[in-house]
């Protein structure tokens, strides 16, 4: 389960990201959303005085929707992972491993009275 669950700490967040694009690309949640959301990224200019960050603002600019593709991309990460969780718990509860192993065995079930005096 940990190799699956690493994959999933890998696949869930480029899935979500990947809808998100798609779905502000659409325009879905405009009514939700803000619409200075959709379109191009603008960075106030004190942190353009970061020289040493210039080409990092410069390249997120260039992405169209990205706050609306982020925000989108958070909620399908919520959904898609809480699916997915409950989905594995199902699965492990119906297909766990024994609680004993081969050289365990089972406490004993011994009842003993009540001690009076």
């Amino acid at each position: 389960m940990r190799g699956i669950g690493c994959l999933f700490m890998l696949i869930v967040p480029v899935f979500s990201y990947g809808v998100g694009y798609e779905l502000a690309g659409k325009r879905f949640g405009a009514q939700v959303i803000p619409p200075e959301w959709y379109g191009r990224m603008e960075i106030p200019p004190a942190l353009y005085a970061l020289t040493g960050l210039r080409g990092v603002f410069n390249f997120l600019e260039g992405i169209p929707n990205l706050p609306a593709t982020l925000a989108l991309a958070v909620v399908v990460a919520i959904l898609v992972g809480g699916i997915l969780s409950i989905i594995f718990g199902w699965m492990y509860s119906a297909l766990a491993p024994s609680k004993y192993g081969p050289m365990d065995i089972p406490a004993p079930r011994v009842k003993t009275k009540k001690y009076k005096r």
